[in-house]
């Protein structure tokens, strides 16, 4: 597969990922908060419905007389349905236009009503009949709140989808007279059915739903875009890391194919001429070997084995080792220390002491004939006590647009190959040594030409 196609494929995949466990987390938390508001509305509802039909019963107790338009104004004011029997007998309000519940629907309501000793106990339907209402109907729904004695609470969900709640009990109120609802109060019986219808509340929950979904969607929308873009960040840093790799394999294998194909073309020689070349060529071969094999193990190490290291003594065993090598350059090189001792470091001599030689190897390489290259440190006067390695040379300098990649595997600022004294992996094992020890390399210019590189490390 393409790297391409890989890493889109990988990009794809983990927003999906990432987008779709928060989408499930904000959608499960949505509706544990819906389901919560809905309750509490509901049970608001109710228990404002229950208040109120407590006052209604209150106030229909106390009435002497109860006409059609006194309850024409309660249901209009109150947005109720009130249905009334009498021993049974439903009375002519029952049937005027507005009132929704069909007889079925009443009978099954008037079936509900608790018997005096709170059992559920069939209504007869007319007087002297003891006809059983029924106890359910196709497309009706009912689920029982609240009940007692002569008093039930319910909700009530029909076929069309319309929703009401019910509250029915039985009561006694003023005297029996004509077509008015009238009773003696020793001859109870008046049983009163209020139905309110749900509508506004079933509208109210579905404008509530509606706009969770909406927050959900939207919710879902910006965190597709923010898994997108975060997930395209964090792989940014494996694909600069792939690309670095192929480049590093790439390099690698061109360099080695170099001095196989002298040794090669030596084998045809004839001899002494060829073994010198073939032994240069070797040579060529086990250095780069073995500056890959460094960069090898400073990839598999964490951490540096912990020495007590002193500092003067490491710079001026590098200074003595390059030493003769400027020398037979015509280079001066320097040794500057402060006059106050360097403090010791914990960290790995072999690997600090190879850090420093590449520089100053790498310093000498590029100063001409007669130039000055210095190895001095320095104390820093802040707080986090830091020691600064430098080694400055006067030479050509590091143009400004190779600073950034002169510490990449087998970067060179002359991007020719012709020059095989070095691969490029010198300044790249160098950034690595100090990294592992927690240090930092830079590179600024010197001044009056030439370049500086500062190893800084925390005391």
């Amino acid at each position: 597969m393409n790297d391409r196609i890989l890493f889109r494929t990988a990009h794809r995949r983990l927003t999906f990922l990432c987008a779709g466990i928060t989408a499930a987390i904000l959608c499960l938390f949505s509706c544990l908060y819906l389901y919560l508001a809905e309750r509490t509305l509901q049970d608001n509802q109710q228990l404002a419905f229950s208040q109120s039909m407590a006052n209604l019963t209150d106030s229909l107790k106390q009435q002497t007389v109860i006409t059609h338009s006194y309850l024409n104004t309660l249901e209009q004011n109150n947005d109720y349905q009130i249905y009334l029997w009498d021993h049974g007998v439903p009375y002519h309000f029952n049937e005027i236009s507005g009132h929704t519940l069909s007889a079925e629907v009443q009978e099954l309501l008037l079936s509900l009503l608790s018997s005096g000793s709170g059992e559920l106990s069939l209504a007869s339907p007319s007087p002297g009949r003891a006809k059983p209402a029924p106890t359910a109907l196709p497309g009706v729904r009912y689920t029982l709140l609240s009940s007692g004695q002569n008093l039930i609470l319910a909700h009530l969900k029909l076929e069309s989808g319309r929703e009401y709640q019910v509250y029915l009990t039985r009561l006694s109120i003023g005297q029996r007279s004509g077509v008015q609802i009238l009773a003696t109060s020793e001859t109870p019986g008046v049983t009163l059915l209020v139905v309110s219808p749900q509508d506004g509340l079933t509208r109210q929950l579905r404008e509530q739903r509606l706009r969770f979904l909406l927050i959900d969607l939207t919710g879902i929308l910006l965190l597709t875009l923010f898994a997108w873009f975060f997930t395209g960040k964090m792989l940014r840093p494996l694909r600069e890391s792939h690309d670095r790799q192929i480049r590093f394999v790439a390099d690698a294998s061109h360099e080695l194919r170099t001095p196989l194909a002298v040794i090669r073309a030596c084998l045809h020689a004839k001899p002494p001429a060829y073994e010198r070349t073939i032994d240069q060529e070797c040579a060529q071969m086990g250095r780069l070997i073995d500056d890959l094999l460094t960069l090898s193990q400073l990839d598999k190490t964490d951490a540096p084995p912990c020495q007590d290291v002193d500092l003067d003594t490491l710079l001026l065993t590098v200074y003595e080792q390059m030493e003769l090598l400027a020398n037979q350059n015509k280079i001066r090189l320097q040794l500057r220390l402060p006059q106050d001792a360097l403090p010791h470091i914990q960290g790995d001599r072999h690997r600090l002491q190879q850090l420093l030689t590449i520089l100053v190897q790498n310093a000498l390489h590029y100063t001409p004939e007669e130039g000055t290259v210095t190895l001095s440190a320095r104390l820093s006067t802040d707080r986090a006590r830091t020691v600064q390695i430098l080694v400055s040379d006067n030479g050509p300098g590091i143009p400004d647009i190779h600073k950034p990649h002169i510490f990449e595997r087998f970067y060179r600022a002359q991007q020719s190959h012709t020059d095989r004294s070095h691969f490029g992996l010198g300044l790249c094992i160098a950034g690595e040594i100090a990294s592992s020890h927690g240090g930092t390399l830079t590179v600024s210019d010197t001044e009056g030409g030439g370049a500086t590189f500062c190893f800084s490390l925390r005391c």
